[in-house]
């Protein structure tokens, strides 16, 4: 299969040097060089020595700037300036053979040189390029696009034809149906046309005599040979030609998806009525802040009749608790209908049941549509982390990534770039961060304080104050090793250090440099910051099940304070009490919680395993132990194991599909991404029962979802069940209600019905024009994935990389790469020697 490859997301990292690495020392050296140079052979007395003197001042000027400003020290720079400053080496000494030589000569052995130097760069700093490929789309889907007269009709006075409205829906999503399918693109009325580009839409007249949904469907059957083809029907659903589509599908062998253009004018306008028709609420409501909810009003005949829309949270029993939200809207025959915002502000976190409705008016046509009910799951609010850094490392980098990708933590940094002044990033509640805090509110406004490599000297006696009280009253404190924090740190009878699990040492406290990849400790593998970590870490007693890239380090500190909890240690080097040094402890402090973590090269972990995502050993790591800093698995174990279903609303009209939500907590009473969930649907009336499995939802933690595409009319239960490991976490019921379109009761332009009951004997999905996305949605995750492959190409050897670059990547193995450099560098060099000895140079 071919591959295509996405180079808008390539990354270029480097593998061999850090920020801080040997690659300083080579600098430093060459710059000593240079400027010894300079002292002995004064180049200022020789013609054009002015050159040589600026290459020589560029080359200490700038090493100099490298290694004073802590910005400059990443890998990057290294790479750039190492190879500059070597080629102004090589320059400045082979300027003084020019005289001797030639400038022809020179340059030829100067271009040698340089060529060499290039490849050994390249071999110090291992640099490599990856990218993502993926295969190319293989899946066939046909779009039946509708142009009978019926298509050429507005819904709206001025607006766009049902034909145009399904152009614009589908242009914009042509890109990812590009992307996941080999499109194709049909128009129909009486007879089937194949459009060579689906542009051709946007100028083709909607003037069909007639509609035959029954024969269109049939031709595109035999058009198509693979069995996994997806078959999409745009169209009002007016067929005036097929004698039964209904009983015409049974004998389709694959899915219709139907897609219902165009609105079914459900209220003559001489009839009174008033219907809640819609109610837009975010899926998730954030406890004790304000979310904004969009109720649609539908009226006719009731013209400038002034009318309340009310709404409240429900009881078990469907009844109005708490206050009841009011706003008054003045009727209005819209064709769009009228849109009414209420504010609903959740004081307890779980399953929210709300109603919208409107009291009956005397002479309502019906009243069935006065009242919707919905739900929403209100939620903590975000976890918000003050990260403190000292320095820029990878540490901070990667780190601070980590946690700005989690969706539940807002994170906002302070990184010192030059004595006390910080580099201020992230936000509060939204709002942008000012500095460092000065008062102890401003410190509370935080869930969870990180403190990086950072001295005590850049924290006053009065922040280190803040910070123990933080801790005391209830915040989250941890310190991360560093070659200035602990003891090396001077945190030694600090206030901070009152608030750690451990005594930080001396100034001198050793800086421990063995690799090692950290064990848990008998109650690091009971502990909830730890979970399901054991395959990685191992214990003290068993080796790791999975591979971990080695740490590089930590700090050495005394022991550990009574009460506290040692969670990791690094099991083969004893510590000042003898044994085994700790890497992890955590405690109990005040209300509040504080961790000690002595190691500072988990990035490490993160490049080799971030294909795992959320799962990954090093995302696991700090975002579970940043949430028991936080004391989430506290506030989950409040409400104990269980499962709380959610439906978005109660009553759903013929045709719309249904959203199952579920959050699963396990024995623990912790959000878990690890159960599983399914669903019964039972019919009232019907002994047909359906069992759904539901999906985890990556972006929430613990949260599960399932889609009932276009139930039949009726009233249905839904009984939900989790399990994990054999266990039962809990059962829920949820009950909701389908009603027939309006066109059982009067006539009406569009006909989704039809549309909903060829999807349904076919085992398609049907949607609404509008939910083209969700339908795309729902076929890719059906069909068979596209796997996106990271690529990696090794830059230093020059014999790989070029013929990678080209798409022909060689197959030996990576062993091979630096001997194969080496001799390239050898060869080079030998050559440079050969020539400088025929041309008698020394």
């Amino acid at each position: 299969m071919a591959a295509t490859t996405c180079m808008d997301t390539w990354t270029f990292d480097i593998l061999r040097q850090t920020g801080w690495d040997l690659w300083v020392a080579v600098c430093v050296a060459a710059a000593l060089v240079l400027a010894s140079y300079a002292l002995f052979t004064r180049p200022w007395r020789r013609p054009r020595g002015w050159v040589s003197l600026a290459m020589i001042a560029v080359g200490v000027i700038g090493t100099s700037l490298v290694v004073a400003l802590p910005p400059l020290h990443t890998p990057r720079v290294g790479l750039v300036w190492t190879f500059v400053l070597l080629c102004l080496l090589s320059t400045t000494f082979y300027l003084n053979l020019t005289t001797l030589l030639g400038p022809g000569r020179t340059a030829l052995l100067l271009t040698i040189r340089i060529a060499a130097l290039a490849l050994l760069v390249m071999m110090f700093f291992e640099p490599v390029l990856r990218f993502i490929s993926k295969p190319r789309p293989q899946r066939p889907i046909l779009f039946l696009i509708d142009t009978s007269g019926s298509m050429s009709f507005p819904d709206v006075p001025n607006g766009p034809t049902r034909l145009q409205s399904a152009w614009q829906t589908l242009r914009p999503q042509l890109p990812r149906i590009r992307e996941h399918f080999v499109p194709r693109f049909f128009t129909f009325s009486t007879d089937l046309a194949e459009l060579k580009n689906p542009e051709e839409l946007n100028t083709l007249a909607a003037d069909g005599p007639a509609t035959d949904i029954a024969g269109a469907i049939s031709k595109a059957m035999a058009a198509v040979t693979r069995d996994d083809a997806a078959i999409v029907l745009i169209s009002d659903g007016i067929d005036n030609t097929s004698p039964n589509v209904a009983a015409a599908a049974a004998a389709w062998p694959r899915p219709v998806h139907t897609l219902r253009v165009g609105s079914e004018q459900t209220e003559p306008a001489m009839l009174a009525n008033v219907a809640v028709e819609n109610v837009e609420a975010p899926d998730d409501f954030i406890v004790d802040h304000e979310s904004k909810l969009k109720a649609t009003i539908r009226s006719s005949a009731l013209a400038n009749r002034v009318i309340e829309v009310k709404m409240a949270r429900l009881d078990d029993a469907g009844r109005p608790t708490g206050q009841i939200t009011t706003q008054k809207l003045v009727l209005q025959p819209v064709a769009e209908g009228q849109t009414v915002e209420l504010a609903y502000k959740p004081t307890s976190v779980g399953v929210q049941r709300l109603a919208v409705w409107i009291d009956p008016i005397a002479g309502e046509r019906s009243t069935v549509d006065n009242r919707q009910e919905f739900q929403g799951l209100a939620l903590d609010p975000r976890i918000k982390v003050l990260y403190i850094e000292g320095r820029v490392r990878p540490e901070y980098r990667e780190l601070n990534r980590a946690l700005s990708r989690d969706a539940n933590i807002e994170v906002a940094s302070l990184l010192r770039i030059q004595q006390d002044r910080f580099a201020v990033s992230g936000t509060v509640d939204g709002e942008r961060l000012q500095g460092m805090p000065a008062s102890m509110e401003q410190w509370r406004k935080f869930d969870v304080v990180i403190l990086g490599d950072l001295d005590a000297s850049f924290l006053s006696a009065p922040q280190q104050s803040a910070i123990e009280q933080f801790v005391l009253g209830g915040g989250g404190l941890l310190m991360i090793g560093g070659q200035n924090s602990f003891g090396p740190g001077s945190y030694k009878d600090t206030p901070v250090e009152k608030a750690l699990p451990v005594f930080v040492g001396d100034l001198s406290a050793a800086q421990e440099k063995t690799q090692f990849v950290p064990r848990l400790t008998a109650e690091g593998a009971m502990h909830p910051a730890m979970e399901g970590l054991a395959a990685w870490f191992g214990t003290e007693d068993t080796p790791p099940e999975r591979e971990l890239p080695p740490l590089r380090g930590n700090v050495v500190v005394p022991r550990a304070r009574s009460g506290a909890q040692v969670l990791l240690v690094h099991k083969d080097r004893p510590g000042p009490d003898g044994k085994p040094q700790i890497v992890l402890a955590v405690q109990l402090y005040g209300k509040g919680r504080s961790a000690a973590f002595t190691a500072d090269t988990t990035y490490l972990w993160y490049l080799p395993l971030r294909g795992m995502g959320q799962d990954s050993p090093y995302n696991r790591f700090w975002g579970q132990l940043v949430r028991w800093l936080a004391g989430e698995d506290v506030r989950s174990r409040q409400r104990g194991a269980g499962i709380e279903g959610l439906l978005n609303k109660s009553l759903y009209q013929l045709g719309e599909s249904v959203r199952v939500r579920a959050m699963v907590r396990d024995q623990r009473g912790d959000a878990t991404a690890f159960a599983q969930v399914s669903l019964v649907l039972n019919r009232t009336g019907s002994r047909d029962q359906q069992q759904i499995p539901l999906r985890r939802v990556e972006t929430r933690n613990g949260l599960y979802e399932a889609i009932l595409p276009s139930p039949d009319k009726g009233d249905y239960t839904v009984e939900l069940v989790a399990t994990k490991d054999g266990d039962t976490l809990g059962k829920a019921q949820l009950k909701f209600t389908v009603i027939p379109p309006a066109e059982e009761m009067l006539k009406i332009a569009a006909n989704p019905k039809l549309l909903a009951q060829l999807s349904q004997a076919t085992q398609g999905f049907h949607y609404d024009l509008a939910e083209l996305p969700r339908l795309l949605e729902e076929l890719i995750r059906t069909g068979t994935a596209i796997a996106a492959r990271q690529e990696e190409v090794p830059l230093s050897n020059i014999i790989r990389a070029v013929p990678a670059l080209l798409g022909a990547a060689p197959r030996w193995p990576v062993r091979y790469d630096l001997p194969m450099q080496g001799m390239l560098v050898v060869v080079l060099l030998a050559t440079e020697w050969l020539l400088r000895r025929r041309w008698q140079l020394p």
